[in-house]
């Protein structure tokens, strides 16, 4: 018997992850959401996987459109975070208020230092559910090294990097 519902939760809420914000569209009919749930998948090619809560508002922009960014979060982008979240109540473009934004090479929005950014086309989808695993091959990459930006137990959090054993 799978673990119940609140348990789960409980347990997710402890496992630390990066902050991204996934994009897509081109103004003025731009989308994207606040998504911990990113991961590596492959290096050849080079693929990674957004799950995406098919509720989402952002959902069906992001299946249609066949490109979309992931933008990893530095620890001072918080106010990026919380616009692209639904706990301010903005929607679509009005979310990319918040933020520089650019483009690479699919043209979706990048955000201009974001601790990184891959730039992907939609290679499949896999359904999951209550959301969809979004597999993107990353045409582009943009490093900016910063701390990033992570969130547990309901927070916002950062990295504390230990020193390395000599």
């Amino acid at each position: 018997m799978p673990v119940s519902l609140p348990d789960f939760r409980s347990g997710m809420r402890q496992l630390a992850a990066a902050v991204n914000v996934i994009t897509c569209g081109c103004a003025p009919q731009r989308n994207g959401l606040t998504a911990t749930a990113v991961m590596s998948l492959t290096a050849e090619p080079p693929q990674l996987g957004v799950a995406v809560n098919k509720n989402a508002s952002a959902f069906e922009p992001l299946r249609s459109h066949g490109r979309f960014a992931v933008n990893v979060l530095s620890r001072h982008q918080i106010d990026v975070a919380a616009a692209f979240s639904n706990s301010t109540g903005l929607k679509g473009e009005n979310r990319f208020t918040t933020g520089v934004w650019d483009t690479m090479t699919t043209g979706a929005p990048t955000l201009e230092h974001a601790t990184v950014v891959f730039d992907c086309t939609l290679a499949r989808e896999i359904d999951l559910g209550t959301h969809i695993l979004l597999v993107g091959l990353i045409e582009a990459v943009r490093v900016n090294p910063n701390e990033p930006l992570l969130y547990m137990d309901g927070n916002w959090a950062g990295l504390v990097k230990h020193e390395q054993r000599k």
